[in-house]
């Protein structure tokens, strides 16, 4: 599993890959994460690495140093590193599955693919852009002949189709992010709601597209309208400055309680909740959306094309247009005044996650994908006991 994204790398596709390797490891496999080193590197990571394998199965090998990109009005990563494409071909030489997770960044999964001698190779898109990308533009033919190594293409949702077929043609599959129904849940018995007002919760980095601006502005309406609410932020990141001077301008500080990054506690808090509020103008699908459908948590979200990947086909949600703040704060009041259509929403909302999303079923359609490809290619045979070594 080659990817630029891997924990302590918080995001959507960081938890794919963590969720999918360990699910893998479940059916039988043998996994290998395959990532970058983050920051100094340093005991903490390899603790990090050392409890992944002891509680989850999957081994994590780091190569070359992750930095941070500004791409897609959010952050990438790319690896660098003396010897990198040949020290990643060396890593992955004995790999039946190589999986590229990712395939927006230039190094690793690029590097993975164009270095394989395994028998299926495979790569996830994560990634919806408007306007064409600089960066398949300017590599072109470089990427291009990387992805012509691809026995297949997965995409998490129709709208990456939208954007990638214009560079490369299909055929693709899709199988959407999954979600940890276990991890992420409602409120049991005995879990009363915290006392206090209503938690409204926002989960994501501080990049431009996922529009906080928005939720501050909404919050500046509510608290004119005489509503009593709490904004808990879960993210953090350059623009941290930015929203907190705007909170302060708009009046709302004192509604704000800024949690920064967090992931242990991140489950509790979407339970905990009682409006889940999403105002992101751009995203492939809704990760974030996945988690509070499973923790009973009500959404109110824009209408991107990523979102709209969720919210259909009978999952619940409140759909404002993409940047309109005063929409926003429409639809959050709106179920702040209605617990019977809050309690509707949770409900279904927890039926969907485990009938649509659970990660057993995700990755069950990721293990099938593979063994087609054995199969298509007479290869079926070489695997001992059933057994990928990924």
């Amino acid at each position: 599993m080659v990817t630029e994204f891997a924990f302590p790398i918080l995001g959507g596709i960081s938890e794919h890959v963590h969720n999918l390797s360990l699910e893998l490891v479940a059916l039988g496999h043998q996994v290998t994460v395959l990532t970058g080193v983050v920051g100094r590197g340093g005991e903490r990571l390899r603790a990090e690495d050392t409890a992944n394998l002891r509680d989850h199965g999957y081994r994590t090998v780091r190569l070359g140093w992750s930095l941070p990109l500004i791409s897609n009005g959010s952050i990438s990563r790319a690896s660098i590193g003396l010897g990198l494409k040949p020290r990643v071909a060396r890593a992955i030489a004995s790999a039946d599955v190589v999986h590229a997770q990712g395939l927006a960044p230039p190094t690793l999964p690029l590097f993975a693919l164009r270095s394989t001698h395994a028998p299926v190779n495979v790569g996830t898109f994560h990634t919806y852009f408007e306007g064409g990308h600089w960066g398949y533009r300017v590599f072109f033919k470089y990427v291009t002949t990387a992805l012509s190594r691809l026995d297949r293409k997965i995409v998490v949702s129709e709208a990456c189709i939208k954007a990638l077929e214009p560079y490369f043609p299909g055929p693709y599959d899709v199988i959407p992010n999954g979600v940890d129904c276990d991890l992420f849940r409602p409120l049991g018995p005995g879990e009363p709601r915290p006392a206090g007002p209503p938690r409204i919760l926002f989960v994501g980095r501080f990049d431009p597209r996922n529009a906080l601006g928005d939720l501050l502005h909404a919050a500046a309406t509510l608290k004119a309208d005489g509503r009593s609410f709490t904004i808990q932020v879960a993210g953090d990141g350059p623009a941290r400055r930015v929203y907190e001077r705007q909170a302060r301008r708009l009046g709302v500080w004192d509604r704000i309680e800024w949690l920064g990054l967090i992931h242990d506690d991140l489950p509790r808090r979407y339970r905990e909740a009682t409006i889940m509020a999403a105002p992101c103008v751009l995203a492939s699908f809704g990760v974030i959306l996945l988690e509070a459908l499973a923790s009973g948590t009500p959404i109110v979200c824009a209408d991107n094309i990523g979102f709209k990947q969720v919210i259909r086909d009978g999952v619940p949600g409140e759909m404002v247009p993409s940047g309109d703040a005063g929409a926003l704060a429409a639809a959050i009041g709106r179920l702040l005044d209605d617990p019977a259509a809050r309690s509707d929403m949770a409900l279904r909302g927890r039926a969907a996650a485990e009938a649509r999303y659970a990660w057993p079923e995700v990755a069950a359609r990721v293990d099938a994908l593979y063994r087609e490809v054995l199969e298509q290619k007479g290869l079926a045979g070489r695997l001992r006991g059933g057994r990928v070594r990924a």
